[in-house]
């Protein structure tokens, strides 16, 4: 009976670490640039996201990524580096702008 529980918890944490992130209020409206647009915009520091569980690593560190931009005001994003992270993580680093 304890290891029919611990495999049905084990289970359920897993499906939970898999669910999708999904997009915050005022994330979804900011928008990618280049560096030559970055060098009209006021910075507001580096971000970096990553997502080590699940179906969905590559879109769930992105959505973090722009969930946090949006909570420190950014409106862009200026992305620095996407790539694995850990056995068979995803992570992104971006810089957080606010542009005119």
């Amino acid at each position: 009976m304890n290891k029919f529980i611990l495999i049905a918890c084990s289970g359920a944490l897993l499906w939970l670490a898999g669910c999708a992130t999904s997009l915050e209020p005022g994330a979804e409206r900011i928008r990618m640039v280049t560096a030559e647009q970055k060098a009209a915009c006021e910075p507001l520091g580096l971000i970096a996201a990553d997502q080590q569980l699940g179906p969905y690593k590559t879109q769930n560190s992105m959505n973090k990524m722009l969930n946090e931009a949006a909570r420190r005001g950014a409106n862009a994003v200026f992305l620095v580096s996407q790539g694995k992270s850990g056995i068979d993580g995803v992570s992104v680093t971006a810089e957080a702008l606010r542009c005119k």
